[in-house]
């Protein structure tokens, strides 16, 4: 019998941190200039959600919660060659990351993961296979979890 080695699977890639983007290639620097002008101004304010980019990279969606700071409002009105959009968020996302990590650490063996939904509606949860195949589905699986916040169920593995 010929032993074959098992596939390999590339490096996992390191989380962003809360305020941290991925640099996407073809992307105009005024994008980045913005992004990270917006997040110091944001700083680590639980009101500040995670910032969207266009599929065509010219628009950035600033989410937040309640009202923009004055500071914030001065880096979206003085956006030079990008268009931005004020989404409000309809939580709190500073609320929806630390419930994420609670969920996480009260339900270990149902949950992979979890993490805030970028649109600030609510939480994502990820069951691994072996907990959504017996329960008929990732909702199912975490029929018993509760949370004050809306749950996005989806069956995966961490990675």
């Amino acid at each position: 019998m010929v032993k074959r080695p098992a596939p390999r699977r590339p490096a996992p890639q390191p989380e962003l941190g809360h305020g941290e983007f991925v640099r996407y290639p073809g992307t105009r620097p005024e994008v980045y200039d913005l992004l990270a002008r917006l997040t110091a101004a944001a700083g680590d304010s639980p009101d500040f959600g995670t910032p969207g980019l266009s599929l065509d990279r010219t628009r950035v969606a600033v989410r937040w919660f309640g009202e923009l700071p004055a500071a914030v409002r001065r880096v979206v009105d003085s956006a030079a060659g990008v268009e931005v959009q004020v989404q409000q968020t309809p939580f709190r996302p500073g609320d929806l990351r630390a419930e994420a990590v609670r969920l996480v650490a009260e339900h270990p063996g149902v949950l992979a993961a979890a993490t805030a939904r970028p649109e600030g509606d609510g939480v994502e949860v990820l069951v691994p296979p072996a907990v959504a195949g017996p329960a008929g589905g990732a909702g199912p699986a975490v029929a018993g979890v509760t949370s004050a916040f809306p749950l996005f169920p989806a069956e995966g593995e961490a990675g």
